[in-house]
């Protein structure tokens, strides 16, 4: 009976091939080839289908290697099953016209006939999902690392700007406009946000990430500034342990710089769910610019108000904190503290005891308050 249809292979896949570029819109397109391409493959794959049937051919490499061409061409695995069982039914249709042709088939032959291409119709089917199951999650896996390399790119030190501008590109990420860059705590390669890339894109702000084994680390393109509410706003739904984020930096090759504020800002909050901006002033980027010679030199100039008990040290850096905040002034100090202004040059004085410096001089001032910067920008157990 194969026989009987063998002649008409060719028109078969004339009729297959007709009814996939008029039903499945990614073959219209051009995603899989030109016509004359998917005519050659579907004649193939009728030719394969009937030999096995016959019992001339009994490997499935046909199979395999239609399952995935298609998903290294990008073929939605749903439109590939579309076209198969729009194959199968074509060529099935053409056996049981060629079985009722004189002298037509007996009745248990046809049977026999169905339950064989029911059985070649499962074992063909899920050969092909299994292939394009299988190299699709090796073009996955190849891209992640081709995108991850391009982002440690992205973050690296010194990249000129064309190669910002053609990574930018290949991440599918503008060069253009504002940016943060964001550092989450993890652990063995654990994702700590999942899905945050889906959670931004309902924000409008696309996203790039590399995760490592201790951190996830993030790109993000904000467009315009105005849009870092929203963007904390999401994180500290989803964070799931401490989240560093710098400050909105433009252009784009300033990411390596930025990744190192949030790493700052993520170092301070260990084993919490705080999610931290870096405070974007002149004196704070000084202090991170170099954390270490910051806290050496910090060290001196706190001098004894290190030794004090925490709750003690706290309560005086606390004060000149506000004290600076308050313009030097002991009475709008005491109205920022809840407490009575002599209260507070007394605290300042305990302050000139423990440092040795005079809250009169202004280059000591100076001095303490960038130490005091340095103390609330490094992280707490660093001082340890």
């Amino acid at each position: 009976m194969i026989a009987r249809v063998g002649s008409g292979v060719a028109g078969i896949a004339d009729r297959i091939t007709g009814r996939l570029f008029a039903e499945i819109p990614v073959y219209a397109a051009g995603a899989v080839g030109s016509r004359e391409f998917v005519h050659a493959s579907v004649v193939a794959n009728v030719e394969d289908a009937f030999d096995r049937l016959c019992g001339r051919k009994f490997d499935l490499a046909t199979a395999v290697k239609t399952g995935r061409v298609r998903a290294q061409q990008g073929v939605p695995l749903a439109d590939l099953l579309s076209s198969f069982r729009i194959g199968y039914d074509e060529a099935w249709s053409a056996l049981i016209q060629a079985a009722r042709t004189a002298p037509a088939m007996p009745a248990d032959e046809i049977v026999d006939l169905s339950r064989n291409w029911f059985h070649l119709h499962n074992l063909v089917g899920d050969t092909l999902i299994h292939a394009y199951r299988e190299e699709a999650q090796h073009l996955l896996l190849t891209r992640e690392r081709e995108r991850a390399a391009l982002v440690s790119v992205l973050l690296a030190d010194n990249v000129g700007l064309a190669t910002v501008v053609e990574v930018a590109e290949k991440l599918r990420l503008s060069a253009e406009g504002a940016f943060v860059v964001v550092a989450a705590a993890t652990g063995l390669g654990r994702d700590p946000i999942p899905r945050v890339d889906s959670h931004l894109s309902a924000i409008d702000v696309a996203s790039v990430w590399h995760l490592t084994q201790d951190s996830l680390v993030g790109v993000l393109s904000l467009e315009r500034a105005a849009r870092m509410g929203a963007v904390l706003d999401v994180l500290r739904r989803h964070a799931s342990g401490p989240i560093g984020v710098s400050p909105v930096f433009t252009p784009l090759r300033r990411a390596s710089w930025a990744l190192g504020l949030a790493r700052l800002v993520l170092r301070r909050h260990p084993g919490t769910s705080t999610v931290e901006q870096f405070r974007d002033n002149p004196m704070n980027v000084l202090v991170a610019s170099a954390p270490d010679a910051a806290q050496e030199t910090s060290r001196t100039i706190l001098g004894g108000l290190l030794d004090l008990p925490a709750d003690r040290r706290d309560m005086l850096l606390e004060t000149f904190e506000a004290w600076i905040e308050s313009g030097g002034s002991a009475q709008a100090t005491g109205g920022l503290l809840t407490c009575h202004p002599n209260t507070v040059r007394h605290r300042l004085r305990r302050i000139e005891v423990a440092t040795g410096r005079s809250l009169t001089r202004p280059g000591d001032v100076a001095e303490l308050v960038a130490a005091c910067h340095a103390w609330t920008q490094l992280p707490p157990q660093s001082w340890d």
